[in-house]
């Protein structure tokens, strides 16, 4: 077991080092662009099975990595997952899930102070492709049913190594990192500049698979085994 920057790493099958915190190769491991920190939200990212047993290339690692006070939990349906249920449970908390929609509030409309005296607004964000979040949301009708938090403007993402399906589409740490900013606007947050560290590694990963996608004969940093 070899450690840098206290993050474990491992040594996979075809005898390449990789972190096993951020699930890249050791010569483009992320955690030394990660500066953690504390959000007066708290994020719980539920990422789809599929998308943590297939996807290298994506952001919800890197947003828990992030932020201190979050949690990622994997599944693909979440009705009767007790660590979910827990949460919603917790008169700590006031939830929503972070998804668009007709119904949907924002930090514009909800203002500075929207929850009750001693209420931590708890955040789920679904991780995974636009058909799996929707897939996602039909199976687990404890976290379809809760109150839609979402942007009070649009956003272009800037996930370019990847094709958005929908103009409103965001990768999980873009949709985490404009959720903390409108919260700052509005008052809830206090963050300052901390907000951006979500985006370094972020655009480093883009950064990263763009210079990979330029080599011949090479569409990614993994291939070419």
């Amino acid at each position: 077991m070899i450690k840098k920057n206290n993050f474990p790493k491992e040594v996979q099958s075809d005898n390449r080092e990789e972190c096993y915190a951020c699930r890249r190769v050791k010569k483009n491991c992320m955690c030394g662009s990660i500066k953690p920190f504390s959000t007066r939200i708290r994020f719980v990212i539920l990422m789809h099975s599929e998308e943590a047993h297939k996807q290298k290339t994506g952001t919800a690692r890197l947003a828990k990595m992030c932020l201190t006070n979050a949690e990622l939990i994997v599944g693909s349906d979440f009705a009767n997952n007790e660590r979910v249920n827990s949460l919603l449970r917790d008169p700590s908390y006031s939830p929503f899930v972070l998804y668009p929609g007709p119904e949907a509030v924002n930090f514009k409309t909800l203002g500075k102070d929207p929850f009750p005296e001693g209420k931590t607004l708890l955040v789920f964000v679904i991780d995974g492709t636009w058909r799996g979040a929707r897939s996602l949301l039909n199976r687990s009708p404890n976290i379809r049913a809760l109150p839609r938090l979402s942007f009070s403007r649009g956003y272009i993402s800037q996930f370019k190594i990847k094709k958005q399906p929908m103009a409103h589409c965001v990768s999980t740490i873009e949709a985490i990192y404009y959720l903390c900013k409108e919260a700052g606007e509005a008052g809830y947050e206090k963050l300052d500049a901390q907000a951006e560290a979500l985006m370094a590694p972020f655009k480093k990963l883009v950064e990263t698979q763009l210079h990979y996608q330029k080599v011949k004969g090479r569409r990614r940093e993994d291939s070419g085994r």
